[in-house]
């Protein structure tokens, strides 16, 4: 069997595995398909309690952790210490549909430290740019618990890193269908830090989402 071929077929085994059950701190959650839309106006419509860690994690690379429907309206936060530098780009999370970045949804989101730094790049998506995201200006301080938040709902795009907050247009729509949570993925050096917990909130739409079947 080819390396490839061998490699996607582990990522679909591997995705029909972790689309079964999330299991964290012990505990059995529900597959993402049991977790319905109650959309309320102004409040939380799903949560996904299989992302929550249950202490700090040590990155690693190729470490998928979660097997969620993503939306395109969505709230995700995560605490975070960097401990190190890489010296090429070391990833933090990484939702994708299967690849790293050639497909709509491959990046949805996707974090990283630039090389020698712990300054964060997020990676949101657009149909029409697979790369489209923002860029921050200040590195984290090694050592130091920091928040940090990425909030989408409609055309509005905000990063939160601490006190900082970066915000852009979204220039088309965001992807929403079955993502494959890594933390860190198996394409880039895993950044050299430890996560204390990533929530992924599902937001009442504003805007509509679309599936990767539906972008040509």
């Amino acid at each position: 069997m080819k390396k490839e071929n061998a490699s996607l077929y582990w990522t679909v085994a591997l995705y029909l595995a972790l689309s079964t059950i999330c299991v964290s701190a012990n505990k059995l959650y529900p597959k993402y398909s049991d977790v319905e839309d109650t959309t309320v106006e102004n409040k939380l419509v799903a949560y996904y309690p299989c992302l929550n860690l249950p202490d700090s994690q040590t990155l690693a690379r190729s470490h998928p952790i979660a097997v969620i429907s993503g939306k395109a309206d969505y709230r995700l936060t995560f605490d975070i210490v960097p401990t190190g530098y890489t010296y090429y780009w070391g990833n933090i999370l990484h939702f994708t549909t299967v690849n790293d970045w050639t497909d709509f949804g491959s990046r949805s989101p996707a974090l990283w430290f630039w090389p020698g730094t712990t300054r964060l790049f997020a990676t949101i998506g657009d149909s029409t740019n697979y790369l489209w995201g923002l860029d921050t200006t200040d590195a984290l301080p090694l050592n130091v618990r920091t928040e940090v938040m990425i909030e989408c709902k409609g055309k509005d795009v905000k990063l939160t890193v601490g006190t900082r907050v970066y915000t852009a247009t979204q220039p088309t729509v965001r992807y929403a269908g079955n993502l494959i949570v890594y933390a860190s993925d198996p394409w880039y050096e895993a950044a050299k830090a430890s996560l204390y917990y990533i929530d992924y909130e599902i937001l009442p739409t504003a805007a509509a989402a679309v599936n990767a079947d539906e972008v040509e």
